[in-house]
Formats: structure tokens, C-alpha cells, sequence
């Protein structure tokens, strides 16, 4: 049925997070549509509930419970449309619960389209658990092996949710890419019926009946346009849009529960990550500026851009800070970690805990060294997202840096470790410290978690999803000044002067190395100048360049990050300590 959205006024939203489940209620308050309320319920998607639903009323109770408006009927259903007794317009629903697709890459020379494939299955939720290369010299993650024998033994030791394989331009490769086929089709063969994954072919276009040949009948074969068409020219629409309805397929559609959940909602529901994507480019397209969305969550963390017209999107889903906070460490040494800690902890300690993490991973820290661990490894996982962006950005006007974040007029953060920070000075500091923003940004928090849920919103009724994102959806941290550069500590960075809406003004110089944080209240604006000395730029893309800009405040201000850029790690462990101890203070904290 399709609703007309002018006639939608009260709509429930479900937030469905492998740890969490979240119901948000949005209605008409006057003439505006507002958030009324929203309670949140740990995940049930696992043993020993095995549904997602329990989660899911558990939460909907609560709104009822806050609101006094019955929601549920008395067999747990959702009343809806609204009636003089109770329920609600419309449902939306967006999960992140289901585990990220299995795959096998298989593919010929891992620096053309190989590289290709894994920078498309950045995009989607999917994690490349074993890889065959057909170049010069075959090699894979798993295994040492590089006959059609080895490939076979990776597949059935594997038994991945699909396999991948990519190579050969068009009307390029043959012998290298038949052979991957042929390998695949007997490790599928050899597995039962119902646990033969399915086959995507997005290589040479030249050769998909000779692929189709040797897959036959007994696999499922996915054909799709090749990820690299040729040496200049990459392709990774086909291969993402070919995943992402695997994914719903075979991951979300096999949810505990997720039927009901989906014949509840009123429009398709969406996976969390791209729902947030979503968000952050209508952000970006409200006064056409540079925005950036971050969002770590417990099972799965998330990077989307636009830079100019440029979307782009990665998605880690073997990384959160719940169930598989340990799988960092296959990346990031444990000393990478403590390097944001004000106190000393071994990398042992940090390795225990982070693994005892992935056993208890409903647990929330108890302690001041347990909070800011966590915050820690957030701030490694974003570094990894940048690490994975950084490519991907274009050149142009807003990226002065090679190796910084292009200029982002907006930096949203989200996800559990940084809304639930105890204070927004902890909440900035490990989006500067992670991020490392050049020039003059915004940073605001998903302090509700509604930027994700409000693309699901926005599909059914976008004003509504327009007038909440305005009023209730961002808190505003404040303004941030981050000059690019360096110098001996304790020189003279900059000298800015403020000119405040009311007459007043302010003059001060600022140190290297150090952060200030000047008071300008939510909804106030000022007009800043920005004076820097000759070794540093304020993002105009020029060393000793002055510029004056107007800024706004929140709950922080103005935030003046004279840490430099790239932001300078002591190699002294205590030295370090030291440091982070006091931007913290710096910051509030």
C-alpha cells in the first residue's frame, strides 16, 4: 500500500543494531514535526532469544510506557494507522544486526582488479575472508597454495556466503580467469547442495559463456558487468549493487524474526550504513559544502563523504567496538592503541581486555581507564576508515593536503562511543585526534542516533525528516580552527580576534601544541580572524595567509587546535602520556 505522506503525521522508527534495538517516535507538534521520544533495548537477534523481535517490543513498551500511548496490541502487534486509542501512521525500520557477507575473492593481478574489487566491497557490507590472486604468481590469505587444488581447499575450508571473481579488461586474459572459474565450480560442487554459495563474475565480459559453461547447473551463477573494463576505467556499481542483494537475501532476510519486522514497515528496510550515508549527503546538499559522517558502532563502523559533487562510502564490518573489537588487532598494534591513553597500560593488558570484549560484548565500562580505552580503540578504528577514504577523495580545491582530510566544512559524528561520551569535550577530542580536520569545520553529534533512522523517514515523509534533522537530530559541539603546520612548542601559532554579535571582542595568541577552547553559546554566530604565523596555513592553502571567516557556537565554541598537522605523536610512551593527559584537560575532561 502507498501511503500518501501529507496524511503521515505519527511514525515509529526501529533502529535494529546487533547489539541494540532502538525505537524512535516522531508526530506533529503544532505545525512541526518533532522527536517525541526514544528508548532503546539490547539485542535479542542471538541466543537465548534468536529473535529479533523480542528486542524490538521491548522497546516499543518503553515509548509506551514515556508517552502513555499503547503502540501494541494485545498480541504484540503494531497498531497502526493511528487511532483514537493508540498507535501509530507508519513504521520505518533500518538493521544493522545481520553479520557482513563471507566472501572468496578470486581474481588476476592484485594491483588492477583485484584493487578495484576491494575498494567496491568497501562499499558494501561484506568482508573479503580469503583471496586468490592470479597474476605472475598465485597467493591467497588463507593458504600457501596456488594450484587449482589449493583454491579448492580455500573454498571448502572457508565455506564462504559467496565467491567473487574478477580479472582480465574486456577482451583481455583468459587462461588465468578460466582457471579461477573451474577452481570455484569444484570447490561449489564438492559442497552439499544447499551449502554451495553462489558464483559472481565481474571479469573479462568476453568470457561469461565460458564461464557459464564450467559453473553449469549445479552453481548459481551471478554475471554482472565487469569492476574493470579496462586499465583507465574502474566499474563498481554492478559488483556493490550485485552484494548489497545478497546481502539482503542471505543475511538480512534470514534474521530471526525479520519477516515480521519487514511487513511492519511501510517502505523497503535498509541497511543502517547506507541509511546513514544517506543523511550526511542531504546534509551536504542543504547549502551545497563538504561534509563528512562517521559512525562507530558495536559491530560495524562506517566513513561517508561528499566532497563537491563525490560521494563516497566505506564500510568496515569487521570492526565495532562490541563482538569483534579484538579484530582490530590483525591491523593496528596494541601500541598504536595506548598512544591515546593518559595512564600507562601494557599491550598485553590491552589485548586481554580487548578479547574479553569480544566474549562479554553487552558490557559497558565500569571505570575511567575502561571508558577512555574504548575511546582509544574508537579512535583507531576512524583512523582505519580515513586510511581507506584517503585514496578516494578527489584532488581539487579542497584538498590542499595529500596525506590530510580534504576541507570539510562539517564533520557529523555518531555511533554509541561518541554520543554517550560523558562530556562533549571527550566527544570532540577523539574526532580531532582520529580525523585530524584542516582549517575551519563544524562538528556536530548524533547525539540521538537519528541521522541513520531519518533516511527511512525521509523515504516515506521528507519533511518530516527535514524539520526533525533541524531540531532534534545534531547537537552542535561547536567551531574548530585547526592550522596545518609545525614548530618548536610554545611558539606562536596564530593570533585570532573575535568580534562577537554583541560589541564585544576578544584578541589572543595562540602557542603550538596547544588547545583553546573559547565560549561562544548555541545559536550565537561571531566573526573570526584568523592571523597565522609563516608556518602555518588556516586552510587557505597558503602558509602565513590571514583570513576572516564567520563561525558558530555550541555547546564547546570555538575549539583553536594549534596541535599541528599531521598532529605530532611523541615516540617517548611517557612523553605521550603526558600529552594526552592534558588535551583532555584542554578539552574539559
Amino acid at each position: 500500500m502507498t501511503l500518501d505522506y501529507m496524511s503521515v503525521e505519527s511514525i515509529l522508527a526501529l533502529d535494529c543494531g546487533s547489539t541494540a534495538t532502538q525505537a524512535l517516535l516522531i508526530d506533529r507538534v503544532n505545525a512541526d514535526y518533532r522527536l517525541i521520544a526514544r528508548a532503546e533495548a539490547p539485542s535479542t537477534v542471538e541466543p537465548p532469544w534468536n529473535d529479533l523481535m523480542a528486542s524490538v517490543r521491548q522497546a516499543i513498551t518503553q515509548i509506551s510506557e514515556i508517552t502513555g500511548w499503547p503502540l501494541l496490541n494485545s498480541q504484540g502487534q503494531i497498531i497502526t494507522p493511528q487511532q483514537q486509542s493508540g498507535g501509530v501512521d507508519a513504521v520505518v525500520v533500518i538493521t544493522s544486526a545481520s553479520p557482513p557477507l563471507r566472501l572468496l575473492l578470486a581474481g588476476v593481478m592484485r594491483d588492477i582488479s583485484l584493487d578495484s574489487a576491494q575498494r567496491a566491497l568497501s562499499n558494501t557490507y561484506a568482508t573479503v575472508e580469503g583471496l586468490v590472486c592470479l597474476g605472475r604468481r598465485g597467493e591467497s590469505t588463507s593458504s600457501a597454495n596456488d594450484d587449482i587444488q589449493g583454491q579448492v581447499e580455500l573454498l571448502l575450508n572457508l565455506k564462504p556466503d559467496a565467491v567473487v571473481i574478477v580479472g582480465g579488461i574486456d577482451g583481455g586474459a583468459s587462461r588465468p580467469v578460466l582457471q579461477a572459474a573451474e577452481a570455484m565450480a569444484i570447490g561449489s560442487f564438492t559442497l552439499p547442495h544447499g551449502d554451495r554459495p553462489p558464483i559472481v563474475y565481474a571479469g573479462n565480459a568476453d568470457l561469461r559463456s565460458e564461464v557459464a559453461d564450467i559453473v553449469g547447473a549445479e552453481a548459481e551463477l551471478r554475471a554482472i558487468d565487469n569492476v574493470r573494463p579496462s586499465l583507465d576505467l574502474e566499474n563498481p556499481g554492478p559488483l556493490q549493487v550485485e552484494l548489497e542483494e545478497l546481502y539482503r537475501q542471505r543475511k538480512m532476510g534470514r534474521l530471526p524474526g525479520f519477516g515480521t519486522l519487514a511487513s511492519w514497515s511501510s517502505v523497503p528496510v535498509l541497511p543502517t550504513a547506507k541509511a546513514y550515508a544517506y543523511t550526511v549527503q542531504y546534509l551536504a546538499s542543504l547549502d551545497g559544502i563538504n561534509v563528512l559522517g562517521v559512525d562507530v558502532g558495536g559491530g560495524t563502523s562506517t566513513m561517508t563523504s561528499r566532497v563537491g559533487e563525490h560521494l563516497d562510502l566505506a564500510i568496515r564490518s569487521d570492526v565495532g567496538l562490541s563482538y569483534n573489537a579484538a579484530r582490530l588487532l590483525d591491523e593496528v598494534p596494541a601500541e598504536s592503541i595506548s598512544r591515546w591513553l593518559p595512564f600507562e597500560m601494557e599491550p598485553a593488558e590491552i589485548r586481554n581486555i580487548l578479547q574479553n570484549k569480544a566474549i562479554h560484548y553487552r558490557t559497558l565500562p565500569q571505570t575511567r581507564e575502561d571508558l577512555l580505552l574504548e575511546q582509544a580503540v574508537a579512535r583507531e578504528i576512524l583512523r582505519l576508515l580515513r586510511k581507506d577514504m584517503m585514496p578516494r577523495w578527489p584532488d581539487g580545491a579542497s584538498r590542499l593536503y595529500a596525506d590530510l582530510l580534504p576541507k570539510f566544512h562539517l564533520i557529523v559524528g555518531g555511533g554509541g562511543v561518541l554520543a554517550n561520551a560523558p562530556t562533549p569535550g571527550q566527544a570532540a577530542l577523539m574526532l580531532l585526534d582520529a580525523l585530524q580536520p584542516v582549517g575551519v569545520t563544524g562538528l556536530v553529534l548524533d547525539k540521538s542516533r537519528l541521522v541513520a533512522p531519518l533516511a527511512a523517514v525521509a523515504m516515506l515523509n521528507p519533511l518530516a525528516a527535514a524539520q526533525v534533522t533541524e531540531r532534534d537530530a545534531l547537537q552542535n559541539l561547536g567551531t574548530v580552527v585547526a592550522p596545518v603546520g609545525s614548530a618548536r612548542e610554545g611558539d606562536i601559532a596564530l593570533t585570532f580576534k573575535i568580534d562577537y554579535d554583541d560589541g564585544r571582542t576578544l584578541e589572543v595568541e595562540v602557542s603550538y601544541g596547544s588547545l583553546e577552547v573559547i565560549p561562544l553559546a548555541t545559536g550565537q554566530t561571531a566573526d573570526l580572524e584568523l592571523r597565522p604565523t609563516r608556518r602555518f596555513d588556516v586552510g587557505l592553502g597558503t602558509r602565513g595567509q590571514a583570513g576572516t571567516t564567520k563561525v558558530e557556537g555550541g555547546v564547546l565554541g570555538i575549539i583553536i587546535d594549534a596541535r599541528g598537522r599531521p598532529l605530532p605523536i611523541a615516540q617517548d610512551p611517557a612523553v605521550q602520556r603526558e600529552k594526552m593527559q592534558r588535551w583532555l584537560w584542554d578539552m574539559g575532561s
